[in-house]
């Protein structure tokens, strides 16, 4: 599989991304990803104004940390498919393949 990125692939899609990625799915082809990875909790007070507070974050099934620093993909543009199926036969899904 192929999955296009750039950098506006933010947040929730990040993490849908780098699992394919991660778990020797998909190569990621395009731009290096927003690199949104807080997971935030708004709490309303008593006189209606409100706190947002960071929960946890994101990070990618090899456990590298997205926020602010995104996913470098491993193609530019669109390979060959011979390159994507050689791409993953070669990838170890407790690293970087």
């Amino acid at each position: 599989m192929q999955v296009l990125v750039n950098n506006k692939t933010a947040s929730a899609s990040e993490i849908v991304a780098s699992a394919l990625h991660d778990n020797c799915r998909g190569v990621l082809v395009g731009e290096r990803t927003f690199g949104k990875g807080l997971i935030q909790s708004v709490f309303e007070l008593r006189d209606g104004s409100g706190v947002v507070v960071t929960i946890g974050k994101y990070v990618t099934p090899n456990h590298m940390d997205i926020n602010g620093n995104g996913i470098e993909p491993d193609y530019g543009s669109f390979p060959a498919w011979n390159d994507v199926t050689q791409h993953l036969s070669q990838c170890n899904m407790h690293g970087q393949g």
